[in-house]
C-alpha cells in the first residue's frame, strides 16, 4: 500500500500537458500545423489551457478541410504566424510531461519538425502516448480516441478539432492513469 501511495503522490505532483494538433496533411516535413489545443494538469487538476489557430503558408485541400473544417481563409483571418504559436506552445509546455493520443507517431513529430524549421531549442520532454497506454491496459476492438473514450463512458463530440479532442483525451488520460496506478497495487 505504501508503494501505491508513493506512486500516486508522485502522479499528483507531476505536471502534464495533454495536447492535440490539426494539420494540413500527414507529413510532418511537407505539411503544417493548423491548430493546437492543450490542457495543462497538475496531477488531476487543470492548471491552464492553450488554444491557437495558425495561418497556413499553402492552400488546404478540400479533402483535409472536410476532416477538421478548417480552411485557409478562416485561418488567415483568425490564425497567427506558425513560428510565434509554436514558441508560445513550447513555453506553455515548459518541462511538463506531454500527453496525447498517437503523439509519438504523429503530433509530437509535427511539433519537433516545426521546432527545427524555426531553429527553436529542442525539447527533452517525457512523453505519454494514450494510444500506446490504452493498448497496454485495455482490450478493445479499436483504439482510436472515440473508442477508448466510449470504453470509459465518455462522449467524444467535435472529433478532429484540437481542443475538443484534448478535453476528451484529458479524461481518457486520467482514467488510464487511475487504472494503471490501481493495477500496480494488486
Amino acid at each position: 500500500m505504501y508503494i501505491m501511495n508513493e506512486k500516486y503522490q508522485k502522479f499528483l505532483e507531476s505536471d502534464f500537458v495533454v495536447f492535440d494538433i490539426e494539420t494540413s496533411g500527414l507529413s510532418p516535413i511537407k505539411d503544417e500545423v493548423l491548430e493546437i489545443g492543450a490542457i495543462k494538469l497538475k496531477g488531476k487538476n487543470e492548471a491552464g489551457r492553450f488554444e491557437a489557430l495558425i495561418q497556413p503558408r499553402r492552400a488546404i485541400s478540400l479533402e483535409v478541410e472536410k476532416i477538421h473544417g478548417l480552411n485557409e481563409i478562416y485561418l488567415l483571418v483568425n490564425g497567427r504566424q506558425s513560428a510565434v504559436v509554436i514558441k508560445e506552445f513550447l513555453d506553455f509546455v515548459s518541462d511538463a510531461i506531454v500527453v496525447g493520443h498517437n503523439i509519438k507517431e504523429f503530433d509530437w513529430l509535427f511539433i519537433q519538425d516545426h521546432v527545427k524549421r524555426y531553429a527553436l531549442p529542442e525539447s527533452t520532454n517525457k512523453i505519454i502516448d494514450t494510444l500506446q497506454l490504452s493498448r497496454k491496459l485495455l482490450s478493445l476492438p479499436t483504439y482510436n480516441l472515440s473508442s477508448v473514450a466510449s470504453h470509459f463512458g465518455l462522449e467524444h463530440k467535435n472529433a478532429h478539432r484540437a481542443m475538443a479532442d484534448v478535453e476528451v483525451n484529458t479524461k481518457v488520460f486520467l482514467a488510464l492513469m487511475e487504472l494503471m496506478l490501481n493495477s500496480q497495487n494488486t
